[in-house]
């Protein structure tokens, strides 16, 4: 087993996209939870990759479903100036994000700028599409006047480099994981959603009630093959029910950002899920 291995690139990162659900308000208490040593860190449902970001590994696997997302991280990585000076150039604009919104671009650069400016400006951050597969969100209540730091921009992408970006669903991309690496696994779930919305449409499919047990399976023999697992989930008594029992919990409350109302924004319970002590 590898030892707990930090990036080259100096000083922690925050997360350069918007993403409802995402964990940067938990960083400091999930990396708390962390094993003390593993050798490969790997989060099959990346989405914004707060954790990712904030421990900086040396040597990563980010992976998700969405290719718009997985395109956007590796144009960053792979031809960083050329995208932050095209994202330098956008100003918020309520005409402009419609537009980017109805528009198709052929080609992988304006496809990651695209994505960046809707994600950027669109409500709450949140990402979903309809059964085409076409975005559809509509854009948030506040423009505003700096949307993007290029020197975090950067630093992301120097990040991005220890990091292989793969688009793929989570079932493959954890079946490759060795003993002794880790795995944050984050599935979608709507939080502050009413039970019977067991599903988010994250990507052109829903994922289902279901697809927690498919994944409980996954983390199954995971544990066997000595993998160790850090798992956060809604703590909806049936989705519990699809993964270990044995697995170590920790409860963690925090407010729904999803509610249009701040009024209506609701404290809920998060479950941390470990296949280890300490």
């Amino acid at each position: 087993m590898g030892t707990q291995a930090v990036s080259k690139v100096s000083g922690e990162a925050t997360p350069i996209l918007r993403w409802a659900g995402g964990k940067r308000r938990l960083v400091h208490d999930l990396t708390a939870l962390l094993p003390a040593r593993w050798g490969t860190y790997v989060e099959p449902m990346a989405g914004s990759a707060a954790l990712f970001f904030h421990l900086a590994p040396r040597k990563a696997v980010l992976a998700d479903v969405n290719p718009d997302l997985m395109d956007f991280y590796k144009i960053l990585r792979d031809n960083t100036s050329t995208l932050v000076k095209r994202l330098a150039s956008l100003r918020a604009s309520k005409a402009l994000y419609y537009k980017m919104r109805k528009s198709s671009p052929t080609s992988r650069l304006e496809r990651a700028v695209r994505f960046a400016y809707l994600n950027r400006l669109c409500w709450n951050g949140l990402h979903r599409v309809n059964r085409e597969g076409d975005f559809n969100v509509p854009i948030g209540d506040r423009l505003p006047k700096k949307l993007w730091d290029p020197r975090q921009l950067s630093h992301a992408a120097k990040l991005l480099k220890n990091a292989r970006l793969v688009t793929s669903d989570f079932e493959t991309t954890l079946h490759t994981l060795k003993k002794g690496d880790l795995a944050f696994i984050d599935p979608p779930y709507p939080r502050g959603a009413p039970e019977s919305a067991w599903f988010n449409r994250y990507a052109s499919d829903f994922f289902l009630l279901e697809d927690h047990c498919r994944l409980g399976k996954v983390v199954e023999s995971l544990d066997e093959k000595g993998v160790s697992l850090m798992l956060l989930m809604a703590s909806y008594p049936a989705i519990l029910r699809c993964y270990p029992s044995s697995f170590v919990r920790t409860t963690f409350s925090s407010k729904s950002l999803i509610s249009g109302k701040a009024s209506a924004r609701r404290t809920i319970e998060e479950v941390v899920l470990r296949n280890y002590s300490g």
